[in-house]
């Protein structure tokens, strides 16, 4: 390997754009298997990095590109695109059949094949560990659940602690709005 690594800006499998150091010369298209906090994905180089960059992205890590893709990567990234089409498909299914409130909509699965994550909306608050069990031992997989969905904001009753009337939830002994 090289003493000087060059950085380029690689978009990978996760969305992200991040920077990784390379110890050979890249050009802008070229796919990539890189490795960085995410584990191994695989990439494809924008350009090369500058301080501006770096400047610009703040103190994300700085991960490595391995080496250019083979066609063996090519193959093997079809392989678990295929599989994670297969969990998407059945994590719906499984949802559904456990009566969660949440919609699928996106299946990462990383590029050593041992963990996917299930990106979902989730409406309310449930119990999802049945869902990952079942999705866990089906696939031989770990799986993790990210909610895409953004905070919700309390409910302004919430937020004044009800109306105060008798019989609204909110006042003490009260049982519910009755109006």
């Amino acid at each position: 390997m090289l003493d000087t690594a060059s950085e380029y800006l690689v978009s990978h499998t996760s969305g992200a754009v991040g920077r990784f150091t390379a110890a050979l010369a890249l050009g802008r298209g070229e796919r990539v298997v890189v490795t960085g906090g995410r584990g191994l994905e695989l990439g494809v180089v924008l350009c090369a990095a500058t301080p501006r960059h770096a400047r610009l992205l703040g103190d994300t890590e700085v991960g490595r590109v391995l080496r250019r893709t083979t066609a063996a990567d090519e193959a093997e990234a079809r392989r678990l695109r295929t599989l994670a089409d297969r969990l998407f498909e059945d994590g719906r299914r499984v949802a559904a059949e456990h009566g969660l409130p949440i919609e699928i909509l996106d299946v990462d699965l990383r590029f050593d094949g041992r963990l996917a994550t299930v990106q979902h909306l989730r409406a309310a608050d449930c119990d999802c560990g049945p869902f990952v069990e079942a999705l866990s031992s089906r696939y031989g997989l770990e799986v993790l659940l990210e909610n895409l969905a953004p905070p919700t904001a309390p409910e302004e009753e919430e937020e004044h602690g009800g109306c105060g009337e008798p019989g609204c939830g909110r006042a003490e002994g009260g049982g519910g709005c009755t109006s």
